[in-house]
């Protein structure tokens, strides 16, 4: 019991690291006023209490109460790896048995649909996507390491690593390396900001 919860305490860590980096502001307000870190405690919360017969009925409460306050419906029977990141999540839909990787972020109104899809680390899907394995319960999709995934994207075929995908159907346009990943890209962002540059782009959520 005491090992499931130290490992449970590990991931979660490694998921605030992740939620200071995208929110670099100081202060523990934003851990109240950003629905991020809200709806992804309420996850974790549920896994936890999915590892235990005992506890499995608040495994389902978690579940209920995070698609009633936040609008997101991910439930406990989801693998995802530390360093997961719900970006203004309303709207997402993760179908149970997904496994997500590590450092994956996902933002706003994505679906995740359909039998064994497999996500793996440093994965970006953004605002509006969709992932659909659906072939009468048989489907299998899987989307490599290192993948961008634009908004409103439908991927409903597997992606290899370091891909940029956009469009319906999505389509791989472009090849990138690991210093292209989201991740890496906001480390860089908030060390030339806090340098005073003037870096490009924007990943701000505040």
């Amino acid at each position: 019991m005491f090992k499931k919860v130290r490992e449970w305490g590990d991931v979660v860590r490694e998921d605030i690291r992740v939620f200071q980096l995208t929110h670099p502001r100081r202060g523990i307000f934003k851990y109240i006023y950003f629905p991020d870190f809200r709806a992804l405690l309420l996850f974790r919360l549920s896994q936890l209490c999915h590892k235990w017969a005992l506890t499995r009925p608040l495994a389902y409460f978690f579940t209920m109460l995070n698609d009633l306050v936040t609008g997101v419906w991910i439930g406990p029977k989801v693998t995802a790896g530390p360093g997961l990141s719900l970006g203004h999540p309303r709207g997402l839909m993760v179908n149970p048995g997904t496994r997500i990787g590590r450092n994956c972020s996902i933002l706003n109104r994505v679906t995740i649909g359909g039998p064994n899809v497999t996500i793996g680390d440093n994965v970006s899907i953004n605002s509006g996507a969709m992932i659909i394995s659906n072939v009468r319960g048989k489907g299998r999709l899987t989307i490599g390491n290192n993948v961008l995934i634009g908004a409103g994207t439908v991927v409903v075929s597997d992606i290899p690593d370091n891909s940029v995908v956009v469009g319906v159907p999505g389509r791989v346009v472009k090849t990138i390396g690991q210093e292209d990943s989201w991740l890496d890209f906001t480390i860089r962002y908030n060390e030339e900001k806090k340098a005073g540059g003037s870096p490009k782009g924007g990943i701000d959520n505040e």
